[in-house]
């Protein structure tokens, strides 16, 4: 395997693959529930109890025998007394007789001989007494005892990414931490002469640093801790010596942009080629994010991305973002795309894979669902406004040239964890 820039393209997708095979998963620690949300669960999580530990109400209402009321009708209207009002959280053993009823509450627990609660709208009462026009099946708006979980389900499987739903179902089992991935300490580089930071009032041949912080804003919602290193001076030097300081403070991958092809200043390039273990630039069958640059420098991966903004992007898509997940134990590692649908001929620039960022919408039903390409800004690589209205990456054939109304292709979406 070549560590030059050779003159061949390869595939992205076989570049993605040949970097994911350096990557490996980082390690395990526990955490609080509260600081759970947004983690990657390494665990699975059995149930040990029975939930709902009692059958109990799904409503508001009245809790009857079923039968007390099989013939109720509004020609005939059956009345039952109300024997007592059963809270959520009441610990009595209580029983219903026949043609007794029991005020309950959402959640409470249903008492011995009730089958059925009726919803309190569909009645009549006062305070002691309640009146059926209609009935009910037996068993309805009753949670069953076990209904939820049972002792011995795994309720939650390892790779999860942890949000509301499943932080209730831990505290619901009774788990107060969970192990999760370690989140990566994501170093990005920024050199460049021609950088100025965006507080910065850029000088003649200068422009504002927002690679750096797009990407730390994908880092983050990746899962990623962004460590922004700041501006490095334009030489192999000082690049090394920021690699060093970055290595040193615990970063578990390193990111750049600009540098990656073979000028004279693309100090990247040299960097990862000399000193990469593996070190390699590749020329990807991709537009835009042709030039690529991977390295494991001191056993810590390294990817060097191209400098134009809308490079960047697609280039962390397709992937920084694999790598992410596969450090955090996030599978697939790859984003499954979706596909999209184009509704009117779109022309593009063919030889290569065209990613085309562009707006993304549901289709209407009546139109077939599913989603549909509606529109894309300006696709210059250097250009950064179109690409903030986009919400997805689109991936159209290099033996193309022109996306044919009704084709549909596979896409990103842009912004995805």
């Amino acid at each position: 395997m070549s560590k030059e820039l050779g003159q061949s393209l390869r595939s992205y997708e076989e570049v993605r693959d040949e970097i994911l095979e350096h990557i490996e998963n980082l390690p395990k620690e526990r955490v609080s529930l509260r600081a759970a949300q947004g983690r990657v669960l390494r665990q699975s999580v059995v149930c040990m109890d029975t939930i709902p530990p009692f059958d109990a109400s799904a409503m508001d209402g009245y809790a009857i025998r079923a039968q007390d009321i099989e013939a109720a009708s509004d020609d005939n209207p059956i009345v039952l007394k109300v024997s007592t009002t059963i809270p959520a959280g009441d610990s009595r053993e209580l029983e219903i007789a026949e043609g007794q009823a029991a005020r309950i509450m959402t959640g409470a627990p249903v008492p011995q001989g009730a089958d059925l609660v009726v919803p309190h709208e569909l009645t009549r009462f006062t305070d002691t007494e309640v009146i059926f026009n209609q009935s009910l099946p037996q068993g309805k708006n009753i949670r069953p005892r076990g209904g939820d979980m049972r002792p011995g389900l795994v309720v939650l499987q390892e790779g999860y990414i942890l949000g509301g739903p499943q932080v209730a179902v831990a505290a619901t089992v009774g788990e107060t931490k969970l192990e999760v991935s370690r989140r990566p300490r994501v170093a990005i580089l920024s050199p460049g002469k021609e950088l100025v930071e965006p507080d910065c009032e850029p000088g003649q041949g200068q422009i504002r640093n927002s690679n750096a912080y797009c990407l730390a804003a994908f880092v983050t919602q990746a899962g990623g801790i962004a460590d922004v290193r700041g501006i490095i001076d334009d030489t192999p030097e000082a690049l090394r010596e920021e690699i060093r300081l970055s290595i040193e403070q615990g970063a578990d991958l390193l990111l750049s942009t600009g540098g990656v092809s073979a000028g004279d200043f693309d100090h990247v390039h040299r960097v990862i080629t000399q000193d990469g273990n593996p070190g390699n630039v590749y020329k990807t069958d991709m537009r835009p994010g042709k030039p690529q640059a991977f390295g494991l420098l001191q056993n810590v991966p390294f990817m060097g991305m191209p400098g134009n903004p809308a490079a960047a992007i697609v280039s962390f898509i397709h992937f920084v973002r694999p790598m992410l997940r596969k450090m955090l134990g996030v599978a697939p590692f790859v984003p499954p795309p979706f596909s999209v649908r184009f509704t009117e001929d779109y022309t593009y620039k063919g030889g290569r894979v065209f990613m085309l960022r562009g707006l993304v919408e549901p289709a209407k039903i009546e139109d077939g669902g599913g989603f549909i390409f509606t529109g894309a800004g300006d696709q210059d690589s250097g250009f950064l406004a179109s690409m903030a209205l986009a919400n997805a990456v689109i991936r159209l054939p290099a033996d193309q040239s022109v996306a044919q109304a009704g084709q549909s292709f596979p896409a990103w979406w842009i912004h995805d964890s």
